[in-house]
């Protein structure tokens, strides 16, 4: 059905996030009158937190090792050292974030709330140490995702309702979503192993901690990144109560589904592309983005209108009439498909492919500590309505800093030209006939 190597990936990964979306739609509205906003607000709470050490194993491998993999397809001994060193460096990261988790079990009283959750939820961990997305990307050959997360979306579909069926219950949800991680990258890393003929070659300590070392500023801009949603549940945990908290991560989780559904498939599809056409030249670069920026902007506006407009109908339908206070929060950030795709293009497409890892990362720390200082006041002050403002802050904060930047450095990604509808019409259709696109 699909010629072209990006589109085809798209549209798996897609496929794959709508599939793992759809079948949470079905288990929500189930859900979340069972175990209602304080349940949601105490598991969302604990996914949050063990999502930094997720973040931490995963390091910036899937941006880094794909670029470098990307642009060595053919040289399978190298491909191979590649992988090793990406396999094994995640190893000393799992190590560290035990001692890490077991100090935070010992000292955070809010984990206390609910220990068991997070526990069930690090063990999960070890699913990032073999996650091997960073291989298939490489490859530009991300159909089987499609598959498996079908599969798995059906039979946790059916284990949701037949376990969970009082308040206490959502513990299976973690425990499930722990169980499906681990067998699902495991499998996916033995075949990814046959089928691409690698070798896990033993790496040296120092060479790990090096390549650990070298990537640090991608890693770092990854971390802080997140803080626009993870660290914005933290901060309010201070300062509202389980309940609110359940309001507002409805309304961040809901986001996440647009997002994975419209952005993540994007994102990850071209990055290897954009990466291979820098690798020809950065002239070749530059004029696929060039093509791609009016593209990615106007596909993205009218996703995060749409999302503004119906979010009345959708949290209602989905969530009940108890969450009607999400959808205020859900409005608030219906922009951010919008800025976070504008911050991933010029961020991760364009400066990192440039070479400007430092400085992509000093935008970002800059941007977020900002962001931190301000949602600390606005959480305080304004409660969620704060925090879901902070969140489109940061992002224009970080798209303006961009833009100055790639103008001081004399790189230019706008076309005005290229923003008319039969324009895009005409780069679109020499971007699939392109090499690096098939």
């Amino acid at each position: 059905m699909f010629k072209n190597k990006v589109f085809e990936n798209i549209f798996s990964l897609g496929v794959s996030q709508i599939v793992n979306m759809a079948f949470p739609f079905v288990t929500m509205p189930y859900v979340s009158r069972i175990i209602g906003p304080e349940g949601y607000g105490i598991l969302n709470y604990s996914t949050a937190f063990i999502g930094f050490f997720t973040m931490f194993v995963l390091y910036s491998f899937d941006l880094s090792g794909t670029k470098i993999i990307s642009r060595n397809l053919h040289d399978k001994e190298f491909v191979s050292k590649a992988f090793s060193e990406v396999i094994y460096s995640r190893c000393i990261l799992y190590v560290i974030s035990i001692i890490l988790f077991m100090i935070s079990l010992l000292f955070g009283k809010v984990l206390h709330k609910d220990y068991v959750v997070s526990i069930i939820l690090f063990l999960g961990l070890i699913s990032s140490v073999f996650s091997p997305q960073f291989i298939y990307q490489s490859f530009q050959d991300l159909k089987i995702f499609s598959r498996i997360t079908l599969i798995r979306g059906f039979i946790n579909m059916i284990l949701i309702f037949i376990f969970v069926r009082i308040k206490q219950d959502y513990f299976y949800i973690p425990l499930f979503t722990t169980i499906f991680n681990i067998t699902i990258n495991v499998g996916l890393l033995i075949y990814a192993k046959r089928k691409y003929s690698l070798k896990l070659i033993r790496q040296p300590l120092n060479k790990l901690f090096t390549l650990i070392l070298n990537d640090r500023f991608i890693f770092i801009s990854n971390v802080i990144g997140a803080f626009r949603t993870t660290t914005n549940t933290i901060i309010l945990g201070f300062f509202i109560s389980t309940k609110e908290i359940g309001y507002f991560t409805t309304s961040i989780n809901f986001l996440f589904v647009v997002i994975s559904i419209f952005f993540i498939p994007i994102s990850t599809a071209i990055y290897p592309f954009v990466s291979n056409a820098f690798s020809k030249s950065t002239e070749t670069g530059n004029d696929i983005v060039k093509k791609i920026v009016p593209i990615i902007i106007y596909f993205y506006f009218f996703t995060s209108l749409g999302l503004l407009v119906f979010s009345p109908f959708l949290i209602t339908l989905i969530f009940g009439n108890k969450f009607d206070e999400s959808i205020k929060i859900l409005q608030i950030i219906s922009f951010v498909p919008l800025t976070m795709g504008l911050c991933n293009l010029l961020g991760v497409q364009i400066l990192l492919n440039h070479n400007f890892d430092k400085l992509y990362f000093r935008i970002n720390l800059f941007c977020n500590i900002i962001g931190l200082i301000l949602n600390l006041f606005l959480s305080k002050h304004f409660g969620y309505y704060g925090a879901a403002w902070n969140l489109i802050f940061v992002d224009i904060l970080i798209i303006i800093l961009c833009f100055y930047f790639l103008k001081v450095l004399k790189v230019n990604i706008i076309k005005w030209s290229y923003f008319k509808p039969k324009i895009i019409k005409l780069n679109l259709i020499s971007i699939m006939k392109s090499k690096e696109f098939n």
